[in-house]
């Protein structure tokens, strides 16, 4: 499997387009965001105001980027790419004889769950150095910055918690591929999903229910770990994550298992 996960990475590591659209330009540009904001205060103040930062709670925040609904578009698209080059290329019966459709599946979604991850520590390293770099721009130096260890936990939980909202998503994104064989197909639904999800909530409003759409779920989760929310809500959002998680990724898994690879 170790090797088979490697094969995946190499194969992606030669698509540098899709390696960065798709799994890297979302958090690059979160911190371009931050970065173009900051220079709006800068124009508007005459100075860089920074004020007392908190390195590790400032990097918890930044990982609320992957509930972005444009960002789960970039995503789908690297996500699926994994999927549907094999249908493009017809590769699929090249790799059927020697491994099998677990292996190649479960691979295929390591390999995607690996780059989410790398695009999510990019985003937190990135974070401390931008605000490592405002702190000296703005003459205050390393006093205005501290790490408070006690932030640890939450860093870690917020980190887990995205890159679960993120498998749910590739398991989504990669079940649409199989079963459409096309990439257009399954990224639209899934930008649809994140956009729709963000309509329903403004138009339902608060409510205590929990919806269960997985980012709904997600955003319950993140409430509960950012804002000490109830914890009922928290258990309910990582719940529907988790229902998710098995039902698509079960359900793809069925479908590829049961498809006619060998000529394509």
């Amino acid at each position: 499997m170790s090797a088979l996960l490697r094969f995946e990475l190499l194969k992606l590591m030669r698509q540098p387009a899709t390696l960065f659209w798709g799994f890297l330009s979302v958090p690059l540009l979160a911190l371009l965001f931050r970065l173009v904001l900051e220079g709006m205060v800068f124009v508007r103040a005459g100075r860089i105001v920074t004020g007392n930062t908190d390195l590790l709670q400032s990097a918890t925040n930044i990982l609320t980027l992957s509930g972005n609904s444009v960002g789960h578009l970039l995503y789908a698209i690297g996500i699926s790419s994994i999927f549907f080059s094999e249908y493009r290329f017809a590769t699929w019966r090249h790799l059927i004889p020697r491994r099998s459709r677990l292996q190649l599946w479960t691979a295929k979604c390591l390999a995607c769950l690996v780059c989410l991850a790398a695009g999510l520590l990019v985003a937190v390293i990135g974070d401390m150095i931008l605000n490592s770099a405002l702190a000296l721009l703005s003459g205050d130096g390393p006093s205005s910055l501290s790490i408070r260890i006690a932030g640890l936990p939450a860093l870690l939980a917020a980190f887990a918690a995205a890159l679960l909202e993120l498998a749910v998503l590739t398991a989504i994104v990669s079940t649409i591929t199989i079963l459409s064989r096309a990439m257009v197909a399954a990224v639209i639904p899934a930008f649809l999903l994140a956009i729709g999800t963000s309509m329903l909530q403004i138009y339902v409003g608060p409510t205590k229910d929990v919806l269960p759409l997985p980012s709904t779920g997600a955003e319950a989760l993140r409430t509960w770990l950012f804002q000490q929310g109830p914890a009922d809500a928290g258990d309910s959002g990582g719940a529907i994550l988790l229902v998710w998680l098995i039902a698509a990724g079960g359900l793809g898994l069925f479908l590829f298992s049961r498809q006619q690879l060998s000529a394509e």
